[in-house]
């Protein structure tokens, strides 16, 4: 079970990374660049052809990435029952397709949310260019741990406010809708980039947490959102990505990506049947700050 404190206190340290172009080519891999051109997507190769090569900006999600942490017994969490609820990131600069980065986490908020829906944890983690101390990008990751609601029993000192909700989209038709496949394999090339839950690649882990099969991890979908707004701004020129995750997607479906231009840009994305909303979110482009730490 959790304990509020001692969750709170725990000291995820610092992660350091070096990587090269082919690893920036393999997280691209990862939220399936290039599997939509026969669509009529368009040409991704900037993504995945070292001359002129650029990352995907939601590569700061696994940079300098703390790992399943989770996982270990002294946090107290049923991690089999984690699945991830959203995920919220501001761009400070655009991110190098090359290089040494690291990273700070620490646990910025733990809520009950009750039996029926579970405990909420919130990790804040800024990602820096390890050599001048450039502030890359900030992070808020939820984490909705399933198994260990009601462990506050009742104390509101036991549990924080959390985060204000994301936006969801307006009900007026979007402004552009676009379809992105997945492949069968897709969460298992994702998961070279660091996330090791094994409910994304073991038919038994997957069916333990309740689902059908593995799934495509939360941040996987997340990426293939980013590739669809990127259609309507540079990829230089994003700011600010949040998302919201709803529904599992499995290896092999079509992603549908509505966009709406509302000042910012919010968007939706739902399987290809429209049966279910698999995420919402918005984006927001424009000049990136330099920050130094």
């Amino acid at each position: 079970m959790i304990d509020y404190h001692r969750l709170k206190a725990t000291d995820l340290g610092c992660c350091e990374q070096t990587y090269t172009a082919p690893q920036c080519i393999l997280y691209a891999l990862g939220v399936g660049a290039g599997l939509a051109a026969e669509q009529g997507f368009g040409d991704e190769t900037h993504f995945l052809y070292e001359e002129g090569l650029q990352a995907v900006p939601t590569m700061a999600h696994v940079l300098a990435y703390p790992g399943f942490w989770m996982r270990e017994p002294e946090h107290g969490i049923d991690w089999r029952m984690v699945v991830h609820g959203e995920q919220r990131m501001r761009l400070l600069g655009p991110i190098p397709v090359a290089g040494r980065v690291c990273s700070r986490s620490r646990i910025s908020a733990v809520s009950d949310r009750g039996q029926q829906t579970g405990a909420v944890v919130v990790v804040e983690r800024h990602l820096f260019e390890a050599e001048t101390g450039r502030l890359l990008a900030m992070i808020e990751q939820v984490n909705v741990c399933r198994g260990d609601g009601g462990y506050a029993r009742g104390d509101p000192a036991l549990s924080d406010a959390g985060l204000a909700p994301i936006p969801r989209p307006p009900a007026r038709a979007p402004d552009h809708v676009r379809y992105l496949p997945t492949a069968r394999n897709q969460a298992a090339i994702y998961r070279l980039n660091g996330d090791l839950n094994p409910l994304h690649v073991d038919r038994q882990s997957a069916r333990a947490a309740g689902f059908a099969a593995p799934i495509l991890h939360g941040l996987s979908l997340a990426g293939i959102a980013c590739r669809a707004i990127l259609l309507d701004a540079p990829a230089s020129e994003l700011a600010q990505f949040n998302i919201r995750f709803s529904a599992p997607v499995y290896p092999g479906e079509t992603v549908v990506v509505e966009t709406w231009e509302e000042g910012g840009l919010a968007f939706r994305c739902s399987d290809a049947l429209g049966a279910r909303v698999l995420a919402f979110g918005s984006a927001a482009f424009g000049a990136m700050a330099t920050t130094h730490v």
